[in-house]
């Protein structure tokens, strides 16, 4: 089953983008306008941008600042820094060799942070000692350099290799799902040092890739660093179902559908997804929530029609859900609110 990317993200994650560089002093505003933002929005967990603005808002802002670290770090990571990155880690013969080449390049590039190999024999983890109080205090900078190591790790060995936990400093989050998406496996929080663990066996396999890859690869890596992956959950499972349904057939399957596409019962499902917190109608509702905000932000389409396309009887019932999942109406949202 492939795993189509989520449509939006709660605009906070725009916020944490640009807080570096707006406590620099940086002119951010019209970043956010060639990225399609409306700089006025408001940057919190109930309004919302397409991945395509926020993936273009991350372009427009390592460009305008010549900075692949979007000012996180004391000294600009200049254009190139990445590629230099992974050509380093392409020395390696071995993934855990190359995740050395990787981190050494990544320390001789910048003043602020210290990444730390600690291999027992059983886990290989990476620990991120930060020298700067200020990068160490930005939640920002943890998740992205996590999220950094272990998706050029997995592009490295071909695609699949997934950590085998997540520490971070930082106190546990409300809600706790954004970074259950960006990190799906043992997540813990409120931890002495941000890490990232991997299995030490695992990393003994050979690098899979070359420099004849790198260039597909430095195209899309934004997106493969920035949008969530490898459903591992049931609940994921359900999330990335209902999405490919979607974009196929533009129809949103009911529980009885989903049950029998995952190869178990409507009711071993529906306790599946209990025991994580979560339940069908829930899921369904928070993808037609986005769909719904997508369209409205990307599209012409009147209100009756999208409401006919999320499945509802009418355009009241919409709107009504619609405000019940959002706190406002169709038209604020496609206004800009």
């Amino acid at each position: 089953m492939s795993n189509p990317t989520p449509v939006v993200f709660a605009s906070i994650f725009v916020s944490s983008l640009l807080a570096a560089a707006r406590e620099r002093g940086y002119e951010i505003e019209g970043f956010l306008r060639d990225a399609g933002i409306d700089p006025e929005q408001p940057q919190d967990l109930e309004h919302h941008v397409t991945v395509d603005q926020y993936v273009a808002l991350l372009r427009k802002t390592i460009k305008g600042l010549d900075d692949e670290g979007v000012a996180l770090f004391s000294r600009k990571l200049r254009h190139g820094s990445f590629l230099l990155m992974m050509r380093s880690a392409l020395t390696g013969n071995t993934l855990g060799a190359a995740l050395h080449e990787f981190t050494h390049t990544l320390r001789l590039l910048q003043d602020d942070l210290n990444p730390l190999l600690v291999d027992d024999g059983r886990q290989l983890r990476v620990e991120l000692h930060f020298i700067s109080g200020q990068v160490r205090s930005r939640q920002f900078a943890h998740v992205l350099l996590l999220r950094l190591l272990w998706r050029v790790m997995a592009w490295l060995e071909g695609g699949n290799l997934r950590p085998v936990g997540i520490d971070l400093e930082f106190a546990q989050p409300d809600p706790i799902e954004p970074y259950q998406k960006l990190f799906p496996t043992a997540l813990r929080f409120s931890m002495p040092c941000s890490t990232i663990w991997f299995d030490s066996a695992a990393l003994q396999a050979p690098v899979r890739r070359d420099s004849s890859h790198l260039d597909d690869y430095l195209d899309k890596a934004l997106l493969d660093l920035l949008v969530p992956a490898i459903p591992t959950r049931v609940s994921d499972r359900v999330r990335a179902y209902l999405r490919e349904e979607r974009a196929r057939h533009s129809a949103w399957p009911d529980l009885d559908q989903t049950s029998v596409a995952l190869h178990c019962s409507a009711s071993s499902l529906q306790r599946h997804l209990a025991q994580e917190g979560a339940s069908f109608q829930n899921i369904r509702e928070s993808l037609r929530r986005d769909w719904a905000i997508y369209r409205l932000k990307t599209s012409t389409l009147s209100t009756p029609t999208l409401a006919e396309e999320l499945g509802f009887a009418d355009s009241a019932s919409f709107q009504r859900a619609f405000k019940r999942w959002t706190g406002q109406t169709p038209g604020q949202v496609r206004k800009g609110g």
